[in-house]
């Protein structure tokens, strides 16, 4: 069902809120890679990641602790602190990326998350990964050598930097599903928040300089967007069926494209294009496989 009907007013079905939360949140994330393009043409990006994470952790902070700072415990602080130090690495080698590449490249290379979260999924978290997945996986590989053209051209230091900071996102990936196991969203949310401000300072302080007020409005609207996509992201998982929004993550690739070509005239040439689309179908697959492995498998989480 679409829609309902609620006292006189037409109220949307779970599925088409879940629906229109996932594509909103698609837009704030392509919108903060396209904030951080601008920031970083005048302020180095170490600066920028930084900027961007403190202004994040304060506008989350009256959210997380909202319900009490009782409720707020880490039971596994290593892991938290790892974490910390892995987001920090990913999100300095993001904002450089995205200083050097075009914001759709930039953002389809870093679609590879889910493909090496696949790949570390047996060793890290002993789950069966089967034929399928491991086959979405060669593709999305397949991809990214279509987009680079290793032999063909060099590879490009701000491609390595994307793919670099996939790999830290999928190591994040592994240590969510350890922590939340007994720590509670706040207490994961407020950590990954704090440890990344803490870690993001002393590469900006040694390569600080003053941005203008319009870098740093750009930068705190960015730690707000970007605040806002994580939390519409988990609203539209919480209310819809993960097999059923995961292909809407596509349009975040549309919308960074979009983004580049209006704001910084950046036209992806075919290779680009053909490859983003190959590494996004396979991730978005690899995400609808998972989440019908949950629904039936809730215990054991191997997808066929």
């Amino acid at each position: 069902m679409v829609t309902q009907q609620s006292e006189g007013r037409i109220v949307l079905s779970a599925p088409v809120r879940g629906a229109l939360y996932m594509v909103i949140s698609a837009f704030f994330f392509a919108i903060t890679a396209g904030l951080i393009r601008y920031a970083t043409r005048e302020v180095h990006p170490f600066e920028a990641a930084f900027l961007r994470s403190i202004s994040g952790l304060l506008f989350m902070l009256p959210l997380v602790i909202g319900g009490g700072l009782a409720g707020i415990r880490m039971q596994q602080p290593g892991l938290h602190l790892f974490r910390g130090i892995l987001s920090a690495s990913g999100t300095l080698m993001w904002f450089s990326a995205l200083a050097l590449l075009a914001v759709g490249e930039a953002v389809a290379l870093n679609f590879t998350a889910p493909l090496f979260a696949t790949i570390m999924a047996p060793f890290v978290l002993h789950e069966v990964v089967r034929a399928r997945r491991w086959t979405a996986c060669a593709l999305g590989f397949i991809g990214v050598l279509i987009m680079l053209r290793p032999g063909v051209e060099a590879i490009s230091p701000g491609a390595l930097l994307s793919i670099g900071s996939a790999m830290t996102i999928a190591c994040n990936m592994m240590i969510i599903r350890i922590v939340s196991q007994q720590d509670n969203t706040r207490t994961v949310v407020l950590a990954f928040s704090f440890y990344l401000s803490l870690f993001t300072l002393l590469p900006a302080i040694i390569v600080w300089q003053t941005p203008s007020w319009e870098v740093l409005g750009a930068l705190i609207l960015c730690g707000i967007f970007s605040t806002l996509a994580h939390l519409l992201l988990t609203r539209a998982m919480s209310i819809a069926e993960m097999s059923a929004i995961a292909p809407l993550d596509f349009v975040r690739l549309l919308f960074a494209a979009g983004i580049g070509f209006i704001w910084f005239a950046e036209v992806p040439d075919k290779w680009t294009a053909v490859g983003a689309i190959v590494i996004a179908g396979s991730a978005v697959y690899i995400a609808r496989r998972e989440a019908i492995a949950a629904r039936h498998t809730p215990a054991v989480g191997a997808a066929p």
